[in-house]
């Protein structure tokens, strides 16, 4: 009979394009992540961040030692999960050697950056209504929110970590600075010129510029980081 449930590794050559691993044919297998806040074609296994990017680890023995002793925190959360699973603008910090990291794209890759960052920026994926006609709206890892109308899907928020408390709102609109997360042109940071209607149930389309270049993208690629006048 057939091996049924999880599957806990995949082939590492056939890992996806946004882990940033430069080499993958060192070895056969790679984690894969469990189910979490980031799917997994958009995310990696923290076992994968610490070993294999970070190098903080050279085993993922000596990886789940580290997490067992409560040294790895994710958005100021304690996380032990060798395969929980980490992505595009989460918050990791190792306490005992005062680094900590936020994950952003470049080139179509998850790439950690050292910050001292103390919020975090989370783009609007749904919006639906609660009893009583409250709103609410879903972020990007996972998150929920009780919001109102003037919040809608492709805006981003800023919330404070750990507590995660709503500090600011980001508009997706005219001279909005934005990161394109996917396609082409993922990594690219631009200014939204114009949002482009198309018919016939067609996605919409964004025109944005980099300083004198100018190009078009699917809307839903973008991210809003803030406004020009920041």
């Amino acid at each position: 009979m057939a091996k049924r449930g999880e599957k806990r590794h995949r082939k590492r050559i056939a890992s996806p394009k946004i882990i940033p691993i430069h080499d993958k044919k060192a070895s056969v297998w790679l984690s894969t992540t469990t189910p979490g806040p980031h799917p997994s074609e958009r995310s990696m296994p923290l076992v994968v961040l610490i070993r294999d990017v970070l190098g903080f680890a050279r085993t993922s023995k000596e990886a789940k030692m580290i997490l067992n002793k409560n040294l790895v925190l994710i958005d100021g959360k304690v996380r032990k999960d060798l395969r929980f699973p980490v992505g595009f603008m989460d918050i990791i910090s190792f306490p005992v050697i005062q680094k900590t990291y936020q994950l952003t794209i470049e080139r179509g890759k998850l790439i950690p950056k050292e910050t001292s960052a103390k919020e975090k920026i989370l783009k609007v994926v749904n919006k639906y209504t609660l009893k009583k006609g409250k709103i609410a709206v879903g972020l990007h890892d996972g998150r929920n929110l009780i919001a109102d109308n003037n919040l809608r899907i492709g805006d981003s928020v800023k919330l404070t970590v750990p507590d995660g408390k709503l500090s600011a709102v980001l508009k997706l609109e005219k001279d909005a600075t934005c990161l394109v997360t996917h396609g082409k042109y993922a990594g690219t940071v631009v200014k939204l010129e114009e949002i482009v209607e198309r018919k016939g149930g067609r996605s919409q389309e964004a025109l944005v510029s980099k300083g004198e270049e100018r190009f078009t993208t699917l809307a839903s690629y973008l991210f809003v980081l803030g406004d020009t006048n920041d």
